[in-house]
């Protein structure tokens, strides 16, 4: 009997080490002002919820550290007054101790963090970017009126050029020298994504170069470098290399699979409202051509199986679905945001890109169909954007 006593008190002895050495990211708060009654801290991503009591102006969360994360504050205040809300979210990247200090009249925005090299890096660089976009903003409101405007106005497209061309006035210089002065953050890394939608490939590709050696490991490095080459490989006219994906059955399915018809690839996930918004118009689209050499391949970004799986037995769509495992929506295809949407040659050869979705069949890509195959594909009831409104593609970001 004390054989076994020992045995098993050593047993316990291992295990509460086992927990005391287990890595893990403590961030704390202060706030200070009128909550209303309202003492609750919310801390999400789209993979991640947990939330915390204030009190006495102070809360604590407790997160298993596995990898870095960039997850979002939201007070409970914020949605009970229904006040207007900028996501604030926070790079931890090390499993240490992260504080922010916040004050309820200056609004979260306006929060002091502390912790790691690459959280204070970040958040400085945060406000460079924001004193940068005040000055485009100003400089579009002399020449525009609006600091922003509609695509159905007249003006947007010159409107869209200005600001392309402010951007890297103003913001493209700012991550340059991010880059330059600290190659080896992990701030800077998380920070490169910025470049996909305002730099050319060159450009792009110098950033990758001036990282340090360590930091080319990491899976934000990497997935950038592989953008650069996905915008090389996705231009209209280049032929799709063969790539294996799983589907909803951990089958693998091969894009040469498809090879002689045509296929519609369709970039989503389960949290893109836009992205489910579209699918009763896709399927009718698909009834209309699915005997006419035509196919539809969907393919998730998300981050979760799970979340996935959920979403494709909700939405039950008659077409192949694959979950993107490796990244092919950055090195094959450069996806900055979903829906997104190629068409495909029976040759394997891209021919139309189209971003956002359009519900009333005056898309590109359908005029294609159309042209091609002849015909007209019913307008879905389903679909809430107003008819002719193109709904934009909700834009990737970094650890969802």
């Amino acid at each position: 009997m004390k054989k076994i006593i020992t045995v098993i008190s050593a047993t316990m002895i291992c295990l509460g080490t086992y927990a005391q050495t287990r890595p893990e990211i403590i961030l704390t708060g202060t706030i200070t002002g009128n909550l209303k009654g309202h003492n609750k801290m919310y801390l999400y991503s789209r993979t991640y919820n947990d939330s915390a009591m204030i009190e006495n102006g102070r809360y604590t969360f407790h997160i298993p550290f596995k990898e870095p994360v960039f997850l979002m504050l939201l007070p409970e205040y914020i949605l009970a007054e229904r006040q207007m809300y900028s996501p604030f979210g926070i790079l931890m990247d090390k499993p240490v101790t992260y504080t922010v200090t916040s004050d309820v009249s200056k609004g979260l925005s306006a929060s002091v963090v502390k912790g790691s090299e690459a959280t204070e890096l970040l958040q400085a660089y945060g406000k460079e970017k924001a004193a940068a976009w005040k000055t485009i903003s100003e400089k579009l409101k002399q020449e525009f009126g609006p600091a922003w405007l509609q695509e159905t106005d007249p003006r947007y497209a010159a409107f869209e050029e200005k600001q392309k061309q402010l951007q890297e006035q103003h913001l493209v210089p700012l991550l340059q020298k991010l880059v330059k002065a600290h190659p080896n953050s992990y701030a800077t890394v998380f920070s490169l994504g910025e470049a996909k939608g305002m730099m050319t490939i060159e450009q792009q590709e110098r950033l990758y170069a001036d990282l340090s050696s360590g930091m080319k490991q990491t899976k934000e490095a990497k997935e950038f470098h592989e953008f650069s080459q996905g915008l090389r490989n996705s231009a209209v006219g280049r032929k799709v290399s063969n790539f294996t994906l799983p589907d909803e059955k951990d089958q693998s399915l091969s894009f040469a699979s498809f090879k002689g018809k045509y296929v519609l690839i369709d970039f989503w996930a389960s949290w893109c409202s836009p992205c489910r918004q579209s699918f009763p118009h896709m399927r009718e689209v698909f009834k209309q051509y699915q005997d006419k050499n035509f196919e539809i391949y969907s393919i998730s970004i998300d981050k979760s199986k799970e979340a996935w799986l959920k979403a494709v037995a909700e939405e039950n769509n008659p077409w192949k679905q694959a979950l993107d495992n490796i990244n092919i929506a950055g090195s094959g295809f450069a996806i900055t945001g979903v829906p997104t949407t190629y068409l495909i040659s029976p040759e394997g050869e891209i021919l139309l890109k189209e971003v956002g979705f359009n519900p009333d069949g005056s898309g590109a890509i359908e005029k294609k169909l159309t042209e091609l195959f002849g015909g007209s594909v019913k307008t879905a009831e389903k679909t809430s954007p107003e008819k002719g409104k193109v709904t934009d593609a909700v834009p990737m970001v970094p650890m969802q």
